[in-house]
Parts: structure tokens; sequence; C-alpha cells
């Protein structure tokens, strides 16, 4: 009825409108630490998801594309320069602060190159933030309040994860999926969203790491290529048995069907996350000789999910040969019969 079509356009509507509020606010931090208004230029990416919410709404009449949400895509393309300025302004804090006063840190210096007026509080690593006198003074005093008591930059790694996976519970469910295999993705979202989280923080608490200005933009490129995962719908290829191909179609073809959801999530797990943090905190060992109790915790938990996705693809690659052994076998056993029937007629 009506009030269906209703809840599903606010459905499309309130999730994308919170994460324009939420790209509001971290531009609105990169205006005030960076102290330059040109910043606020960063808005106009908010066009791109009002015009894909147009069009969401008057195609798709407010539900998701299957395997793929653009909403959340275009979050991500809307926030993450913002991060990305926020966590390089902190970078040249600490590489002008007594933090990274030792020599570790003279070799990354060089790399940095601000291209604004910053004022620096060596005390801290959040510039304290200039309010005009006239400001209202409830303003200054929330400010202030949150100044103390925020880290701004891991505030905003938290509110975007948690934000993707209520955007992505609340978003209308894509063509073809079913609440079960939403709840499924959105369990593999939360474990998705801990690791990812884990890696920025646990990465970036390594004073060798953390005043390094090449680490530094590793790390953020790893945490944003680990981002993309978000817009997929990792469960949504797990085809029921209604949906299996009909036809003349070989068991090969068939059991790559069947497990295309498993192949999907290893490929995402390889290629995506597991690989690329394994690799890095391999390099931060061997290269950096960072070697310490958590890191080597993590590193050996990457393997081991690494090991078990090329054991579950193995056994898929097995079970795929089985069915065609299991055909020549028969094809062999039904040619015997035949042969042999043949020999009788010609006895007889």
């Amino acid at each position: 009825g009506k009030s269906m079509v209703l809840f599903v356009y606010l459905s499309a509507v309130v999730p994308r409108l919170v994460f324009m509020l939420h790209t509001l606010l971290a531009v609105w931090r990169v205006t005030v630490v960076r102290e330059n208004p040109m910043y606020w230029l960063l808005l106009l990416l908010i066009l791109l998801t009002l015009v894909e919410m147009i069009v969401t709404l008057t195609i798709q009449k407010g539900k998701d594309y299957k395997g793929f949400s653009p909403a959340l895509f275009f979050y991500l393309i809307n926030i993450i320069p913002s991060v990305w300025l926020l966590e390089l302004y902190q970078l040249d804090i600490r590489i002008h602060s007594s933090d990274c006063s030792t020599n570790s840190s003279n070799k990354c210096t060089h790399f940095v190159h601000s291209t604004d007026q910053i004022s620096y509080n060596l005390s801290t690593e959040e510039q304290p933030v200039k309010r005009p006198e006239n400001s209202s003074n409830s303003i200054d005093v929330v400010i202030n309040f949150l100044n103390s008591t925020l880290d701004w930059n891991l505030s905003f790694h938290q509110t975007l994860l948690i934000l993707l996976i209520i955007g992505k519970w609340i978003l209308p469910m894509g063509v073809g999926v079913n609440r079960d295999q939403l709840s499924q993705l959105l369990l593999t979202f939360v474990g998705i969203a801990a690791d990812i989280l884990e890696f920025k923080s646990e990465t970036l608490s390594e004073k060798e790491v953390r005043c390094h200005a090449e680490l530094v933009y590793a790390i953020l490129a790893i945490w944003t290529w680990s981002m993309l995962q978000f817009p997929l719908d990792l469960t949504v290829l797990q085809k029921t048995e209604g949906q299996r191909p009909h036809g003349n179609t070989s068991d090969r073809k068939a059991h790559l069907f069947k497990n295309s959801a498993d192949l999907w999530n290893i490929t995402i797990s390889v290629l995506i996350q597991d690989g690329p943090f394994f690799i890095f905190r391999l390099f931060l060992m061997f290269h950096q000789g960072i070697v310490h109790q958590m890191l080597l915790f993590f590193t050996i938990k990457n393997a081991l999910v690494l090991t078990l996705q090329f054991y579950r693809l193995t056994l898929i690659y097995l079970e795929m040969r089985q069915p065609c052994k299991e055909q020549q076998q028969t094809t062999t056993e039904v040619n015997v019969s035949t042969c042999a029937t043949e020999m009788d007629d010609i006895v007889e």
C-alpha cells in the first residue's frame, strides 16, 4: 500500500541525509584545523550523493541495486578526502612537535609539504580552535568540551564505520536480496569494521610508524582500499535452489554457480583486507624492525585467515573435480555395458 511505499522512500532518503550531515561535519572540522575556507569546496562532492539519490528514487523506486550499494560508495567518496586531510594534518603536527623529535622522524620530514599556514601547538596534537569573540558562549563551551574530550580523527573513523553498518541496515534491500542475506551481510560488516579500525589504530600507535610520513600514507591507502568492500554485497551472490541454472549446464558450471558467494568472499578477503594487512604488517616487522606482542598477534591472525581461505578454495576445487571424475567413470561403465550387449547380440 501507500504506507509501504512511503516507508521505502523514507528508508532510502534518511540514511543518505545522515551521510551528508556526517560529511558536512567532517568538512567543517577540516576548515577549522586547516584555517582555510577553501576546503568548504569539498561539500561539492555531496552533489554526487544527491544525484544518486534522485536516480535511485526515480528508477529503482528507492530500492538498492543487486550486489552493489551506490549510496555507501558515494558516501565513502564524500568523506574519505576529509579523513585524509585530518590525518595528514595530525602528521604535520606530530613531525613539528616533540613527539617526533628523535632522529627516526628526520627521514620523513622532507616528504611532508604543508599547503596551509598552520599554527602548531607543541603541547598537544590538536590545535585549539579559535572562535570569534562575539560567538555564542554556549557554542564555545560545547566546542571546547569536545576538543578536550574527543579524538576527532578516531571519532570520524568510528562513526564512519558505524554509519556504514546502520545505513546498510536501514536502506531498502536490493533486488533479489532477502532478510536472511541482509543479516549475514551486516554480521560480516561488523567483523570487517572491527578489523579495519584495529589495523588503523594499532599500526599508528607505534612512534616509528606515526612519525614516518611514507608509512602513514601507506596506512591511509590500505585503509581506503579496505573500505571499498562495504558497497559490495558479499552474500548476495549466494543463490537459492530455485535460482540454479537449468538446461544442459555442465557440473563444473553448476558447482561454480553454487559456490559463487564463497569464491567472492575469498577474493575480497585475500585482495582487499587480510592480504594487504598481512603484507604491511610483515613489512613493518622485517623491513622496519618493529616487533611487539600485538603486532605479532594480528600478523598471525591475518596469516590464519589467509590459510583458511586458501584451504576453502582448495576444497572447492576438489569438489569441482569430483563430479568430473564420477561423470567420466559413469560414461566408461555405460560404454563397457553397451559393448558387452553388442557382443552378446553378435554371438546370438
